[in-house]
């Protein structure tokens, strides 16, 4: 499979070989180290037919680099010409328009309002992945982007849901969610990111990692990752759920060992119904396990998500007991 490098350009002035010679010229020079991969400049001008394309001539491919054009060979200009074509698309507001409407029919948004919200949430994603991602790994499928929108449809749905009908069915419309309706819990590995403040004590979250090992380990269902985030004490918790006889791997293999993520994953002694992870070691799992589901449950704001692939549930919460609930710890 080659690779197709694009770049997009639009101008309000008539089409010249000039106009597009800056894009033309790192265009060539990436050619240079891929000469495997093609090229397309897609770019608007207002006196060319959208749709139309063109190839460059050797003449028009010389007179844009000019003093440069001793630095490639003939053959790989030869090669470079047949890889690259020019694109004329249509203006901006033509393109913007063709967007919504695919976002009303692949992304099944119900009216322009619900696909402006919409295009607005993949435009932010697609900004952090270009930012926040090596070249390489800027990928993103359609499924990535169903994804996506279906995380914000729920979080702007349930965000209403509590404002409108009031926190008690709100967290009623969780509890019923979360119920287990088979009596297997499907093979997933889980990550539960849970948020904390002062009014959350040891034994609270004791009471909640009991939660998580009932509900999701069974059958051949993993044990569950669990993260505190805020201020816990982590090692006070870790004394109380040995107390209680909830035992769990967390990634250190003996006292005064380093964390080890793939000690965590592939513990030495299975069996243990939970893995606790302490927030600042998240990252280090990203690499080590692929993460199917990930339940943020929070109470200023949500967790990022490191897991790309995981399919994100995220879900404010007000006190310990709340999750208690959700979770059925209480009737």
């Amino acid at each position: 499979m080659r690779t197709f490098h694009i770049q997009v350009k639009h101008r309000s002035a008539p089409y010249a070989v000039s106009r597009i010679a800056p894009a033309v010229r790192q265009m060539i020079c990436q050619f240079s180290a891929d000469q495997g991969a093609r090229f397309a400049l897609y770019c608007h001008f207002p006196d060319r037919l959208p749709g139309h394309s063109i190839r460059l001539t050797r003449e028009e491919l010389e007179a844009i680099l000019g003093s440069l054009s001793d630095s490639y060979t003939s053959e790989l200009k030869d090669w470079f010409i047949k890889s690259f074509e020019v694109i004329f698309a249509p203006d901006f507001i033509s393109q913007f328009r063709s967007v919504l409407d695919h976002l009303k029919r692949v992304l099944r948004a119900r009216n322009e309002a619900e696909a402006l919200c919409w295009h607005a949430v993949i435009h932010g994603h697609l900004r952090n992945v270009i930012l926040g991602r090596p070249p390489g790994e800027r990928k993103i499928s359609l499924d990535d982007l169903r994804d996506l929108v279906y995380e914000a449809r729920a979080a702007v749905f349930e965000a209403s849901y509590a404002q409108v009908c009031g926190h008690e069915k709100y967290l009623k419309l969780l509890r019923e969610q979360y119920k287990s309706r088979t009596a297997n819990v499907p093979n997933r590995e889980r990550l539960f990111i849970v948020e904390c403040d002062d009014r959350f004590h040891t034994l609270d979250l004791v009471e909640i990692v009991a939660c998580l090992q009932d509900r999701y380990y069974v059958g051949d269902s993993p044990p569950p990752y669990i993260v505190f985030r805020g201020g816990v004490n982590i090692t006070q918790l870790k004394h109380a759920l040995w107390r209680e006889r909830i035992y769990f791997h967390d990634g250190f293999d003996y006292g005064g060992a380093n964390f080890s993520p793939g000690s965590l994953v592939s513990p030495p002694l299975p069996g243990y119904g939970v893995k606790l992870v302490e927030l600042k070691y998240l990252a280090d799992l990203v690499d080590y396990v692929k993460v199917h589901e990930v339940h943020d449950f929070y109470i200023h704001s949500p967790a990022t998500n490191l897991f790309s692939e995981a399919r994100a549930r995220h879900a404010v919460v007000e006190a310990p007991s709340d999750l208690q609930f959700i979770l059925g710890g209480r009737a």
